[in-house]
């Protein structure tokens, strides 16, 4: 399981203050606790500020550098904050988060996409929106695999992302998310699924728990990445967990240490 950490995010007030006065001492604190907690990347979004996103995307990723050797994930929606970010970019190879299947969108993203080589979230979206049917939201899915394999990205460097929307809204959004996930890994198995998890809970008590079940669930039917918070640490033992059952870690020696660590700080 891929650990894309979630908390430097502009949409969570914490997060947009400390970008706003440029904190950048409580910003590298949070991404290194994440590096530190597990993270295989970190995700840095300056969306709340539609003016200057290029310019503190640019600053957000030197910021996080400086402290961290962790590659990033650079969410946005805006071709020129990815550019931004990719072109301050100086430590492995970051994952642009995201291109869609809206034409428009396409066009603008996917020459970064192929200049930089990178990998690439795709969300499941084209320009008649999300589809409500899970299957109606494979064949989105299904056309966007296609068209970036056709434009030479490899499938290995695919994150497919079914769009995770909150069950508080309609109560099968999880079902027909894990139909996408299950779905893509049978006919593209080189392919990778993520989702950003925490959409599963919202407006909803108990957000972690739900987060955690809805994971474990999500791993059995192929996901292979999410963007979450890392310093859950009862969401990273389920990942641990989950990876112990689902046959991903020789003799559970993953699992085993983990438990020892545990024991051995507790």
């Amino acid at each position: 399981m891929i650990v894309i950490g979630e908390t430097i995010n502009s949409t969570r007030k914490p997060i947009q203050e400390a970008i706003a006065r440029k904190d950048a001492s409580f910003l590298q604190r949070l991404a290194q606790a994440q590096a530190e907690a597990g993270a295989d990347y970190i995700d840095v979004n300056a969306g709340a500020f539609v003016e200057r996103e290029a310019e503190l995307m640019e600053w957000l990723v030197q910021v996080v550098q400086e402290v961290s050797e962790v590659p990033l994930c650079l969410d946005s929606a805006n071709p020129a904050a990815l550019e931004a970010g990719l072109k301050a970019n100086n430590k492995g190879k970051p994952i642009v988060n995201s291109v869609t299947a809206e034409e428009a969108q396409f066009r603008k993203v996917l020459p970064l996409i192929l200049q930089y080589q990178v990998p690439v979230v795709a969300l499941a979206l084209d320009d008649q929106g999300i589809a409500k049917a899970g299957q109606d939201r494979f064949a989105v899915a299904k056309r966007l695999i296609g068209a970036l394999c056709a434009e030479g990205v490899a499938p290995e460097r695919i994150f497919l992302d079914p769009l995770i929307q909150p069950i508080s809204v309609q109560n099968d959004f999880g079902l027909i998310a894990i139909e996408v996930i299950r779905r893509v890994k049978q006919e593209f198995p080189h392919v990778n699924t993520t989702c950003g998890l925490s959409n599963i809970s919202f407006g909803l008590p108990e957000r972690a728990k739900l987060n955690r079940i809805f994971l474990t669930m999500a791993m059995a039917a192929g996901l292979d990445s999410a963007i979450l918070d890392p310093l859950d640490h009862e969401l990273m033992d389920a990942i641990k967990a989950s990876n112990a059952l689902l046959g991903r870690d020789q003799f559970c020696m993953s699992y085993i240490k983990a438990f020892r660590q545990s024991r051995a700080s507790g």
